[in-house]
Protein backbone atom coordinates (compact mmCIF):
# COMPACT_ATOMS: atom_id res chain seq x y z
CA UNK A 1 0.00 0.00 0.00
CA UNK A 2 1.01 3.80 -0.70
CA UNK A 3 1.78 6.59 -2.41
CA UNK A 4 1.75 5.22 -6.12
CA UNK A 5 5.29 6.96 -5.89
CA UNK A 6 6.40 4.00 -3.76
CA UNK A 7 8.19 1.64 -5.79
CA UNK A 8 6.91 -1.82 -5.28
CA UNK A 9 3.43 -0.91 -4.01
CA UNK A 10 0.07 -1.86 -5.08
CA UNK A 11 -0.84 1.80 -5.69
CA UNK A 12 1.70 1.77 -8.68
CA UNK A 13 0.40 -1.31 -10.12
CA UNK A 14 -2.57 0.18 -10.18
CA UNK A 15 -1.45 3.10 -12.03
CA UNK A 16 0.75 0.68 -14.26
CA UNK A 17 -2.42 -1.29 -14.95
CA UNK A 18 -4.94 1.23 -15.35
CA UNK A 19 -7.31 -0.42 -12.66
CA UNK A 20 -7.71 -0.05 -9.07
CA UNK A 21 -5.67 -3.09 -7.56
CA UNK A 22 -5.09 -1.83 -4.22
CA UNK A 23 -7.45 -4.43 -2.51
CA UNK A 24 -5.58 -7.44 -4.27
CA UNK A 25 -4.32 -10.11 -2.96
CA UNK A 26 -0.54 -10.10 -4.39
CA UNK A 27 -0.10 -13.72 -4.30
CA UNK A 28 -1.38 -16.40 -6.74
CA UNK A 29 -3.75 -16.47 -8.01
CA UNK A 30 -5.66 -13.20 -7.10
CA UNK A 31 -2.45 -11.56 -8.84
CA UNK A 32 -2.77 -13.59 -11.84
CA UNK A 33 -5.89 -11.75 -12.97
CA UNK A 34 -4.03 -7.87 -12.93
CA UNK A 35 -2.29 -7.18 -16.57
CA UNK A 36 0.02 -4.27 -17.51
CA UNK A 37 -0.18 -2.88 -20.96
CA UNK A 38 3.09 -3.25 -22.58
CA UNK A 39 3.98 0.38 -23.82
CA UNK A 40 6.95 -0.92 -25.42
CA UNK A 41 4.82 -3.63 -27.52
CA UNK A 42 2.30 -0.77 -28.27
CA UNK A 43 5.38 1.20 -30.09
CA UNK A 44 6.78 -1.39 -31.47
CA UNK A 45 3.37 -1.66 -33.46
CA UNK A 46 1.87 -4.73 -31.44
CA UNK A 47 -1.78 -3.48 -30.33
CA UNK A 48 -2.99 -5.36 -27.02
CA UNK A 49 0.05 -6.97 -26.33
CA UNK A 50 0.10 -7.06 -21.98
CA UNK A 51 2.73 -8.04 -19.45
CA UNK A 52 1.22 -10.81 -16.67
CA UNK A 53 2.93 -12.11 -14.00
CA UNK A 54 6.10 -13.77 -14.56
CA UNK A 55 5.37 -18.04 -14.49
CA UNK A 56 8.89 -19.07 -11.97
CA UNK A 57 8.59 -17.93 -8.45
CA UNK A 58 11.57 -16.34 -6.54
CA UNK A 59 12.74 -18.31 -3.88
CA UNK A 60 11.23 -17.99 -0.81
CA UNK A 61 14.13 -17.29 0.99
CA UNK A 62 14.77 -14.06 -0.99
CA UNK A 63 12.22 -12.49 1.49
CA UNK A 64 13.68 -13.24 4.74
CA UNK A 65 17.41 -12.16 3.15
CA UNK A 66 15.69 -8.38 2.50
CA UNK A 67 14.23 -8.25 6.32
CA UNK A 68 16.65 -5.60 7.55
CA UNK A 69 14.81 -3.38 4.62
CA UNK A 70 11.78 -5.23 4.07
CA UNK A 71 10.50 -5.24 7.60
CA UNK A 72 10.48 -1.18 8.34
CA UNK A 73 9.24 -0.51 4.26
CA UNK A 74 12.52 1.08 4.10
CA UNK A 75 12.94 3.72 2.09
CA UNK A 76 9.73 4.37 1.12
CA UNK A 77 7.46 4.11 4.27
CA UNK A 78 7.34 7.04 6.30
CA UNK A 79 9.13 6.96 9.29
CA UNK A 80 10.62 3.66 8.00
CA UNK A 81 14.51 5.55 8.00
CA UNK A 82 14.17 6.27 11.60
CA UNK A 83 13.34 2.84 12.95
CA UNK A 84 15.74 1.29 10.20
CA UNK A 85 19.07 -0.16 11.85
CA UNK A 86 21.84 -1.67 9.66
CA UNK A 87 23.59 -3.98 10.33
CA UNK A 88 21.97 -5.71 12.79
CA UNK A 89 24.48 -6.53 16.35
CA UNK A 90 23.25 -9.82 16.49
CA UNK A 91 21.05 -12.70 15.43
CA UNK A 92 20.56 -16.16 16.28
CA UNK A 93 19.13 -19.70 14.61
CA UNK A 94 19.82 -23.26 14.55
CA UNK A 95 22.28 -24.80 12.43
CA UNK A 96 20.21 -26.02 9.85
CA UNK A 97 19.61 -22.41 8.66
CA UNK A 98 23.08 -21.95 7.55
CA UNK A 99 22.49 -22.55 4.02
CA UNK A 100 18.92 -20.73 4.71
CA UNK A 101 18.30 -17.08 7.03
CA UNK A 102 22.60 -16.25 7.24
CA UNK A 103 23.45 -16.84 3.70
CA UNK A 104 20.05 -15.58 2.29
CA UNK A 105 20.93 -12.59 4.32
CA UNK A 106 24.26 -12.32 3.59
CA UNK A 107 24.09 -12.73 -0.15
CA UNK A 108 20.88 -9.98 -0.38
CA UNK A 109 22.15 -7.94 1.72
CA UNK A 110 25.95 -8.05 -0.29
CA UNK A 111 24.32 -7.42 -3.37
CA UNK A 112 21.56 -5.05 -2.44
CA UNK A 113 23.76 -2.91 0.13
CA UNK A 114 27.49 -3.88 -0.42
CA UNK A 115 27.67 -4.84 3.00
CA UNK A 116 26.90 -7.94 5.54
CA UNK A 117 23.81 -7.24 7.48
CA UNK A 118 24.99 -8.41 11.27
CA UNK A 119 27.98 -8.48 13.03
CA UNK A 120 27.50 -11.70 14.86
CA UNK A 121 25.70 -15.19 14.39
CA UNK A 122 25.06 -17.26 17.17
CA UNK A 123 24.14 -20.50 15.88
CA UNK A 124 22.83 -23.12 17.92
CA UNK A 125 22.82 -26.98 17.72
CA UNK A 126 19.75 -29.38 17.44
CA UNK A 127 18.36 -30.71 20.59
CA UNK A 128 18.73 -34.54 20.31
CA UNK A 129 17.82 -37.09 23.11
CA UNK A 130 19.92 -38.58 26.24
CA UNK A 131 21.33 -40.92 23.75
CA UNK A 132 22.47 -38.06 21.18
CA UNK A 133 19.62 -39.29 18.53
CA UNK A 134 17.72 -36.92 16.63
CA UNK A 135 14.20 -36.75 18.47
CA UNK A 136 11.13 -38.03 16.53
CA UNK A 137 7.80 -38.87 16.91
CA UNK A 138 7.92 -42.38 15.12
CA UNK A 139 10.90 -43.02 17.29
CA UNK A 140 9.29 -41.99 20.10
CA UNK A 141 11.87 -40.19 21.98
CA UNK A 142 10.42 -36.65 21.85
CA UNK A 143 9.92 -34.59 25.05
CA UNK A 144 6.95 -32.29 25.26
CA UNK A 145 8.59 -29.25 26.03
CA UNK A 146 4.87 -28.40 27.95
CA UNK A 147 5.33 -31.23 30.23
CA UNK A 148 8.92 -29.59 30.99
CA UNK A 149 7.35 -26.10 31.50
CA UNK A 150 4.52 -27.77 33.76
CA UNK A 151 6.78 -29.56 36.10
CA UNK A 152 9.78 -27.85 36.01
CA UNK A 153 9.29 -24.28 34.72
CA UNK A 154 10.51 -22.34 32.08
CA UNK A 155 13.83 -20.73 33.98
CA UNK A 156 15.12 -24.35 35.03
CA UNK A 157 14.96 -25.23 31.41
CA UNK A 158 16.94 -21.90 30.09
CA UNK A 159 19.38 -21.94 32.96
CA UNK A 160 20.47 -26.14 31.57
CA UNK A 161 20.52 -24.87 27.82
CA UNK A 162 23.00 -21.55 29.25
CA UNK A 163 24.59 -24.11 31.08
CA UNK A 164 24.80 -27.51 29.48
CA UNK A 165 27.48 -26.62 26.80
CA UNK A 166 28.43 -24.75 24.14
CA UNK A 167 25.30 -23.39 22.16
CA UNK A 168 26.61 -24.46 18.93
CA UNK A 169 27.35 -28.22 19.61
CA UNK A 170 24.06 -30.72 19.88
CA UNK A 171 22.40 -31.01 23.36
CA UNK A 172 20.95 -33.88 24.52
CA UNK A 173 17.87 -33.44 27.11
CA UNK A 174 16.69 -35.47 29.61
CA UNK A 175 14.36 -34.55 32.44
CA UNK A 176 17.77 -35.93 34.65
CA UNK A 177 19.95 -33.10 33.34
CA UNK A 178 17.40 -30.82 33.36
CA UNK A 179 17.01 -31.55 36.95
CA UNK A 180 20.57 -31.84 37.81
CA UNK A 181 21.43 -28.25 36.19
CA UNK A 182 18.27 -26.76 38.57
CA UNK A 183 19.68 -28.85 41.38
CA UNK A 184 23.51 -27.79 40.93
CA UNK A 185 23.26 -23.68 40.57
CA UNK A 186 19.14 -22.40 41.01
CA UNK A 187 18.30 -24.67 44.06
CA UNK A 188 21.71 -23.55 45.85
CA UNK A 189 21.17 -20.19 44.98
CA UNK A 190 17.35 -20.38 46.32
CA UNK A 191 18.49 -21.76 49.50
CA UNK A 192 21.33 -18.89 49.86
CA UNK A 193 18.18 -16.43 49.22
CA UNK A 194 15.90 -18.07 51.98
CA UNK A 195 19.28 -18.19 54.47
CA UNK A 196 19.57 -14.73 53.42
CA UNK A 197 15.77 -13.53 54.16
CA UNK A 198 15.20 -15.66 57.08
CA UNK A 199 17.79 -13.79 59.22
CA UNK A 200 17.37 -10.69 57.51
CA UNK A 201 13.94 -10.75 59.08
CA UNK A 202 15.12 -12.35 61.98
CA UNK A 203 17.17 -9.30 62.74
CA UNK A 204 15.56 -6.57 61.53
CA UNK A 205 17.96 -6.05 58.97
CA UNK A 206 18.23 -2.51 57.14
CA UNK A 207 20.36 -2.18 54.29
CA UNK A 208 20.17 1.57 54.89
CA UNK A 209 21.80 1.44 58.39
CA UNK A 210 24.13 3.92 58.83
CA UNK A 211 26.39 1.11 61.10
CA UNK A 212 27.29 -1.33 58.47
CA UNK A 213 31.01 -0.62 57.97
CA UNK A 214 32.16 0.35 54.09
CA UNK A 215 33.33 -2.34 52.43
CA UNK A 216 36.92 -1.98 52.99
CA UNK A 217 36.09 -2.34 57.04
CA UNK A 218 34.52 -5.47 56.66
CA UNK A 219 36.12 -8.59 57.50
CA UNK A 220 38.42 -10.87 55.22
CA UNK A 221 35.93 -13.23 53.97
CA UNK A 222 33.02 -10.14 53.06
CA UNK A 223 36.27 -8.58 51.18
CA UNK A 224 37.05 -12.09 49.18
CA UNK A 225 33.15 -12.32 48.40
CA UNK A 226 33.20 -8.44 47.03
CA UNK A 227 36.39 -9.43 45.03
CA UNK A 228 34.80 -12.63 43.63
CA UNK A 229 31.56 -10.58 43.32
CA UNK A 230 32.92 -7.93 40.97
CA UNK A 231 35.53 -9.93 39.07
CA UNK A 232 32.96 -12.14 37.67
CA UNK A 233 30.74 -9.52 37.34
CA UNK A 234 33.87 -8.14 35.03
CA UNK A 235 34.15 -11.30 33.26
CA UNK A 236 30.47 -12.26 32.43
CA UNK A 237 30.29 -8.49 31.00
CA UNK A 238 33.17 -9.53 28.55
CA UNK A 239 32.05 -12.94 28.25
CA UNK A 240 28.18 -11.63 27.21
CA UNK A 241 29.54 -9.04 24.95
CA UNK A 242 31.07 -11.60 23.04
CA UNK A 243 28.15 -13.49 22.71
CA UNK A 244 29.81 -16.47 24.87
CA UNK A 245 26.79 -17.83 27.19
CA UNK A 246 28.25 -21.16 28.36
CA UNK A 247 31.09 -19.38 29.73
CA UNK A 248 29.08 -16.38 31.67
CA UNK A 249 26.51 -18.90 32.87
CA UNK A 250 29.54 -21.12 34.34
CA UNK A 251 30.74 -18.30 35.78
CA UNK A 252 27.96 -17.44 37.89
CA UNK A 253 27.42 -20.93 38.52
CA UNK A 254 30.51 -20.88 40.12
CA UNK A 255 29.79 -17.58 42.07
CA UNK A 256 27.17 -19.14 43.66
CA UNK A 257 28.66 -22.23 44.40
CA UNK A 258 31.39 -19.93 46.45
CA UNK A 259 28.32 -17.84 48.05
CA UNK A 260 26.79 -21.06 49.35
CA UNK A 261 29.54 -23.22 49.88
CA UNK A 262 32.25 -20.96 51.42
CA UNK A 263 30.89 -17.29 52.23
CA UNK A 264 27.77 -18.31 53.78
CA UNK A 265 28.87 -21.96 55.12
CA UNK A 266 32.04 -19.64 57.03
CA UNK A 267 29.86 -16.78 57.92
CA UNK A 268 26.93 -18.99 59.12
CA UNK A 269 27.59 -17.58 63.18
CA UNK A 270 27.73 -13.68 61.79
CA UNK A 271 24.32 -14.13 61.00
CA UNK A 272 23.19 -15.28 64.76
CA UNK A 273 22.57 -11.98 66.32
CA UNK A 274 21.53 -13.43 69.07
CA UNK A 275 24.94 -15.38 69.64
CA UNK A 276 26.09 -12.68 72.88
CA UNK A 277 29.62 -12.44 72.05
CA UNK A 278 28.65 -11.51 67.85
CA UNK A 279 29.97 -8.23 67.16
CA UNK A 280 27.07 -6.23 65.38
CA UNK A 281 29.11 -4.28 63.08
CA UNK A 282 30.70 -7.98 61.48
CA UNK A 283 27.23 -9.12 61.26
CA UNK A 284 26.14 -6.03 59.46
CA UNK A 285 29.21 -6.33 57.07
CA UNK A 286 28.34 -9.80 56.45
CA UNK A 287 24.53 -9.02 55.75
CA UNK A 288 25.02 -6.29 53.95
CA UNK A 289 27.21 -8.10 51.41
CA UNK A 290 25.26 -10.75 50.87
CA UNK A 291 22.64 -9.21 50.45
CA UNK A 292 25.19 -7.09 47.77
CA UNK A 293 26.31 -10.73 46.19
CA UNK A 294 21.83 -11.62 45.69
CA UNK A 295 20.97 -8.61 44.44
CA UNK A 296 23.63 -8.44 41.40
CA UNK A 297 23.38 -12.18 40.89
CA UNK A 298 19.52 -11.24 40.31
CA UNK A 299 20.84 -9.09 37.49
CA UNK A 300 23.25 -10.54 35.67
CA UNK A 301 20.59 -13.85 36.17
CA UNK A 302 18.35 -11.72 34.34
CA UNK A 303 18.67 -12.30 31.21
CA UNK A 304 19.05 -16.39 31.10
CA UNK A 305 16.54 -17.08 34.07
CA UNK A 306 13.99 -13.80 33.69
CA UNK A 307 11.44 -15.34 36.03
CA UNK A 308 13.26 -16.13 39.10
CA UNK A 309 15.65 -13.06 38.77
CA UNK A 310 12.67 -11.01 39.16
CA UNK A 311 11.08 -12.32 42.00
CA UNK A 312 14.65 -12.41 43.32
CA UNK A 313 14.96 -9.01 43.25
CA UNK A 314 11.28 -7.63 44.37
CA UNK A 315 12.15 -10.00 47.27
CA UNK A 316 14.98 -8.64 48.06
CA UNK A 317 14.83 -4.81 47.25
CA UNK A 318 11.22 -4.16 47.94
CA UNK A 319 10.25 -3.44 45.23
CA UNK A 320 6.58 -2.34 43.94
CA UNK A 321 4.81 -4.49 40.78
CA UNK A 322 5.94 -1.17 38.42
CA UNK A 323 9.45 -2.28 39.02
CA UNK A 324 11.21 -5.37 37.74
CA UNK A 325 14.84 -6.31 37.51
CA UNK A 326 14.44 -5.85 33.87
CA UNK A 327 14.26 -2.05 34.58
CA UNK A 328 17.24 -2.06 36.09
CA UNK A 329 20.69 -1.38 34.69
CA UNK A 330 23.09 -4.19 34.06
CA UNK A 331 25.39 -4.50 37.14
CA UNK A 332 29.09 -2.35 37.18
CA UNK A 333 32.41 -4.13 38.29
CA UNK A 334 33.97 -2.03 40.89
CA UNK A 335 37.84 -2.72 40.37
CA UNK A 336 38.26 -1.03 43.54
CA UNK A 337 36.91 -3.98 45.21
CA UNK A 338 38.56 -6.41 43.29
CA UNK A 339 41.70 -7.99 44.90
CA UNK A 340 43.95 -10.85 42.77
CA UNK A 341 45.83 -11.34 45.97
CA UNK A 342 43.13 -12.00 48.46
CA UNK A 343 41.66 -14.21 45.89
CA UNK A 344 44.70 -16.28 45.55
CA UNK A 345 45.43 -16.71 49.10
CA UNK A 346 41.77 -17.55 49.76
CA UNK A 347 41.81 -20.26 46.97
CA UNK A 348 45.41 -21.53 48.54
CA UNK A 349 43.20 -21.90 51.78
CA UNK A 350 40.24 -23.49 49.96
CA UNK A 351 42.51 -26.55 48.49
CA UNK A 352 44.50 -26.99 51.61
CA UNK A 353 41.43 -27.28 53.47
CA UNK A 354 40.19 -30.10 51.25
CA UNK A 355 43.22 -31.91 51.66
CA UNK A 356 42.96 -31.72 55.22
CA UNK A 357 39.90 -32.78 54.78
CA UNK A 358 40.96 -36.20 52.67
CA UNK A 359 43.58 -36.72 55.19
CA UNK A 360 41.02 -36.56 58.56
CA UNK A 361 38.90 -38.78 55.91
CA UNK A 362 41.71 -41.33 55.12
CA UNK A 363 42.71 -41.62 59.30
CA UNK A 364 39.14 -42.21 60.17
CA UNK A 365 39.33 -38.78 62.23
CA UNK A 366 35.81 -36.81 62.20
CA UNK A 367 36.35 -33.64 61.94
CA UNK A 368 34.77 -32.64 65.19
CA UNK A 369 37.52 -33.63 66.89
CA UNK A 370 39.83 -31.05 67.29
CA UNK A 371 43.56 -31.42 66.59
CA UNK A 372 46.86 -29.68 67.92
CA UNK A 373 48.58 -29.10 64.58
CA UNK A 374 48.32 -29.68 60.83
CA UNK A 375 51.80 -29.28 59.15
CA UNK A 376 51.54 -27.64 55.33
CA UNK A 377 54.93 -27.62 52.46
CA UNK A 378 53.77 -25.29 49.53
CA UNK A 379 55.79 -24.70 46.90
CA UNK A 380 57.77 -21.10 46.02
CA UNK A 381 56.08 -18.04 45.47
CA UNK A 382 52.69 -19.74 47.04
CA UNK A 383 50.30 -16.77 48.06
CA UNK A 384 50.15 -16.21 52.38
CA UNK A 385 47.06 -18.12 53.43
CA UNK A 386 44.85 -15.73 55.48
CA UNK A 387 44.67 -16.07 58.88
CA UNK A 388 42.35 -18.09 60.70
CA UNK A 389 40.81 -19.66 57.60
CA UNK A 390 42.75 -22.92 57.70
CA UNK A 391 42.63 -23.65 61.14
CA UNK A 392 38.91 -23.17 61.57
CA UNK A 393 38.23 -25.27 58.64
CA UNK A 394 40.21 -28.24 59.49
CA UNK A 395 39.22 -27.74 63.33
CA UNK A 396 43.47 -27.60 64.50
CA UNK A 397 45.06 -25.61 66.50
CA UNK A 398 47.54 -24.09 64.49
CA UNK A 399 48.71 -23.98 61.16
CA UNK A 400 52.69 -24.25 60.87
CA UNK A 401 54.28 -23.88 57.23
CA UNK A 402 57.25 -25.95 56.68
CA UNK A 403 59.69 -25.88 53.91
CA UNK A 404 60.79 -29.88 54.85
CA UNK A 405 59.11 -32.02 53.05
CA UNK A 406 61.13 -34.65 54.98
CA UNK A 407 59.22 -33.07 58.53
CA UNK A 408 55.84 -34.80 57.51
CA UNK A 409 56.65 -37.32 54.36
CA UNK A 410 58.61 -40.47 54.26
CA UNK A 411 60.04 -41.14 50.30
CA UNK A 412 60.97 -43.54 48.29
CA UNK A 413 62.11 -44.09 44.89
CA UNK A 414 61.50 -46.63 41.99
CA UNK A 415 63.38 -46.06 38.92
CA UNK A 416 61.57 -47.42 36.06
CA UNK A 417 64.50 -50.01 34.97
CA UNK A 418 61.84 -50.84 31.19
CA UNK A 419 62.96 -47.29 30.49
CA UNK A 420 65.92 -46.58 31.73
CA UNK A 421 67.63 -50.52 30.77
CA UNK A 422 67.86 -49.57 27.16
CA UNK A 423 69.72 -45.95 28.09
CA UNK A 424 72.36 -47.04 30.76
CA UNK A 425 72.42 -50.74 29.57
CA UNK A 426 74.57 -52.37 32.66
CA UNK A 427 74.88 -49.42 34.89
CA UNK A 428 71.09 -50.73 35.84
CA UNK A 429 72.36 -53.04 38.55
CA UNK A 430 74.53 -50.63 40.12
CA UNK A 431 71.55 -47.80 40.24
CA UNK A 432 69.42 -50.39 42.14
CA UNK A 433 72.17 -50.41 45.35
CA UNK A 434 72.65 -46.57 44.49
CA UNK A 435 69.26 -45.58 44.93
CA UNK A 436 68.82 -46.15 48.79
CA UNK A 437 71.53 -43.66 49.02
CA UNK A 438 69.23 -40.80 47.52
CA UNK A 439 67.62 -38.21 49.99
CA UNK A 440 64.00 -38.69 48.92
CA UNK A 441 63.14 -35.34 50.30
CA UNK A 442 65.51 -33.49 47.91
CA UNK A 443 64.63 -36.16 45.06
CA UNK A 444 60.85 -34.65 45.22
CA UNK A 445 61.69 -31.26 45.23
CA UNK A 446 63.66 -31.87 41.95
CA UNK A 447 60.62 -33.83 40.51
CA UNK A 448 58.31 -31.13 41.49
CA UNK A 449 60.44 -28.62 39.89
CA UNK A 450 60.25 -30.13 36.67
CA UNK A 451 63.99 -31.14 36.88
CA UNK A 452 65.76 -34.74 37.04
CA UNK A 453 66.50 -36.90 39.96
CA UNK A 454 70.47 -36.80 39.79
CA UNK A 455 72.05 -40.32 40.88
CA UNK A 456 75.86 -40.60 41.14
CA UNK A 457 77.74 -43.81 39.47
CA UNK A 458 81.09 -44.89 39.31
CA UNK A 459 81.23 -44.59 35.47
CA UNK A 460 79.52 -41.07 36.11
CA UNK A 461 76.23 -39.62 37.09
CA UNK A 462 72.96 -40.90 35.75
CA UNK A 463 70.32 -38.06 35.17
CA UNK A 464 66.38 -39.75 36.30
CA UNK A 465 63.97 -37.71 34.01
CA UNK A 466 60.20 -37.69 35.70
CA UNK A 467 58.87 -40.23 33.10
CA UNK A 468 61.92 -42.72 34.73
CA UNK A 469 61.11 -42.68 38.16
CA UNK A 470 58.00 -43.05 40.47
CA UNK A 471 57.53 -41.32 43.41
CA UNK A 472 55.89 -43.45 46.60
CA UNK A 473 55.17 -41.53 49.66
CA UNK A 474 53.73 -42.58 52.56
CA UNK A 475 53.19 -40.27 56.26
CA UNK A 476 55.89 -40.36 58.81
CA UNK A 477 54.32 -42.11 62.01
CA UNK A 478 51.73 -40.15 63.63
CA UNK A 479 50.65 -38.29 60.69
CA UNK A 480 47.54 -38.07 58.10
CA UNK A 481 48.69 -36.80 54.68
CA UNK A 482 47.27 -35.53 51.60
CA UNK A 483 49.04 -33.77 48.48
CA UNK A 484 48.13 -32.26 45.25
CA UNK A 485 51.18 -31.26 43.23
CA UNK A 486 53.73 -29.51 45.37
CA UNK A 487 50.98 -28.73 47.60
CA UNK A 488 50.88 -31.23 51.27
CA UNK A 489 49.11 -30.81 54.20
CA UNK A 490 49.64 -33.40 57.28
CA UNK A 491 47.62 -33.60 60.55
CA UNK A 492 49.25 -34.40 63.35
CA UNK A 493 47.01 -37.12 64.85
CA UNK A 494 48.37 -37.39 68.69
CA UNK A 495 45.39 -36.63 71.08
CA UNK A 496 45.69 -35.45 74.58
CA UNK A 497 42.94 -34.98 77.27
CA UNK A 498 41.71 -31.36 76.54
CA UNK A 499 41.61 -32.38 72.70
CA UNK A 500 39.33 -35.23 73.63
CA UNK A 501 37.28 -32.77 75.98
CA UNK A 502 36.88 -30.47 73.11
CA UNK A 503 35.57 -33.26 70.40
CA UNK A 504 33.17 -34.23 73.38
CA UNK A 505 31.77 -31.10 73.31
CA UNK A 506 31.54 -30.92 69.63
CA UNK A 507 29.67 -34.27 69.28
CA UNK A 508 27.34 -33.15 72.17
CA UNK A 509 26.21 -30.15 70.11
CA UNK A 510 25.67 -31.84 67.25
CA UNK A 511 23.40 -34.21 69.35
CA UNK A 512 21.61 -31.17 70.81
CA UNK A 513 20.97 -29.37 67.18
CA UNK A 514 19.19 -32.78 66.08
CA UNK A 515 17.42 -32.49 69.00
CA UNK A 516 16.46 -29.26 68.55
CA UNK A 517 15.29 -29.93 64.94
CA UNK A 518 13.33 -32.83 65.87
CA UNK A 519 11.29 -31.08 68.54
CA UNK A 520 10.09 -28.17 66.04
CA UNK A 521 12.11 -25.29 67.52
CA UNK A 522 12.59 -22.65 64.80
CA UNK A 523 16.54 -21.41 64.74
CA UNK A 524 15.70 -18.22 67.17
CA UNK A 525 14.01 -20.34 69.98
CA UNK A 526 15.81 -19.81 73.20
CA UNK A 527 15.86 -23.62 75.02
CA UNK A 528 16.81 -24.62 78.45
CA UNK A 529 19.32 -27.56 78.30
CA UNK A 530 19.22 -30.40 80.59
CA UNK A 531 22.35 -32.71 80.70
CA UNK A 532 23.06 -35.25 82.39
CA UNK A 533 26.52 -37.30 82.56
CA UNK A 534 28.54 -34.64 81.54
CA UNK A 535 29.30 -33.38 84.60
CA UNK A 536 32.88 -33.29 83.54
CA UNK A 537 32.33 -31.06 80.83
CA UNK A 538 30.68 -28.63 83.02
CA UNK A 539 33.59 -25.71 82.35
CA UNK A 540 32.31 -26.30 78.53
CA UNK A 541 28.68 -25.57 79.45
CA UNK A 542 28.84 -22.13 78.51
CA UNK A 543 30.29 -22.62 74.83
CA UNK A 544 27.33 -25.66 74.54
CA UNK A 545 24.72 -23.03 75.74
CA UNK A 546 26.18 -20.44 72.90
CA UNK A 547 26.39 -22.85 70.17
CA UNK A 548 22.44 -24.02 70.68
CA UNK A 549 21.08 -20.98 72.22
CA UNK A 550 20.44 -22.56 75.56
CA UNK A 551 19.37 -19.75 78.13
CA UNK A 552 20.37 -22.20 80.83
CA UNK A 553 22.26 -25.55 81.15
CA UNK A 554 21.45 -27.54 84.15
CA UNK A 555 23.29 -30.97 85.39
CA UNK A 556 19.92 -31.88 86.74
CA UNK A 557 16.96 -33.78 85.18
CA UNK A 558 14.00 -31.48 84.73
CA UNK A 559 10.74 -32.32 86.45
CA UNK A 560 7.62 -33.34 84.54
CA UNK A 561 9.78 -33.65 81.38
CA UNK A 562 9.85 -37.89 80.74
CA UNK A 563 12.93 -39.75 80.56
CA UNK A 564 14.98 -37.42 77.92
CA UNK A 565 16.56 -38.33 75.16
CA UNK A 566 20.08 -40.60 75.19
CA UNK A 567 22.94 -39.35 73.15
CA UNK A 568 25.07 -41.78 72.16
CA UNK A 569 28.64 -40.05 72.14
CA UNK A 570 32.03 -40.51 70.10
CA UNK A 571 34.59 -39.43 72.60
CA UNK A 572 37.64 -41.34 70.34
CA UNK A 573 37.54 -44.70 72.25
CA UNK A 574 34.72 -47.14 73.34
CA UNK A 575 32.20 -44.10 73.55
CA UNK A 576 29.63 -43.11 76.35
CA UNK A 577 25.58 -42.28 76.72
CA UNK A 578 24.79 -38.88 78.46
CA UNK A 579 20.94 -37.91 78.77
CA UNK A 580 19.45 -34.52 77.59
CA UNK A 581 16.38 -32.68 78.00
CA UNK A 582 15.38 -29.25 75.25
CA UNK A 583 12.74 -27.63 76.59
CA UNK A 584 11.62 -24.41 74.49
CA UNK A 585 12.39 -21.49 76.89
CA UNK A 586 9.69 -19.08 78.29
CA UNK A 587 9.40 -15.57 76.48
Amino acid sequence: EGHAACVGSLAELSDLAGTDATGTDPHRPAIDEVTVPCAACAAAGTEGAVMTRVEPVIDAWFDSGSMPTAQWGYPQAPGSAERFVFPADFICEAIDQTRGWFYSLLAVNTLVRGATPYRNVLCLGHIVDADGRKMSKSVGNVIDPWEILTTRGADPLRWWMFSQGSPWTPTRVSFEVIDAAMRDALGTLWNTWSFFTTYATLNGFDPADPAIPAPASRSLLDRWMLSRLHATVARVTELLDAYEPFPAATAIAELIDDTSNWFVRRSRRRFWRTDPGADPADSLGAQATLLEVLTTLARMLAPMTPFLADRMWRDLTGADEADSVHLADWPAAEAALVDADLEASMALARRLSSLGRAARAEAAVKVRQPLARALVYLPPGSPALPPGVVEDELNVDRVEVTDELGDVLAYELVPNYKLLGPRIGKQVQELRGAMAAVDGAAAAAELAAGRPVVVPLAEGAVELATEEVELRVRAQSGFAVSRDGAEVLALDLALDDDLRSRGLVREVIRHIQDLRKATGLEVSDGIDLYLVGLDDLADHFGAIGREVLARSVSTEAPSGNGEGTVLDLDDGAEGRTATAWVVRAAD
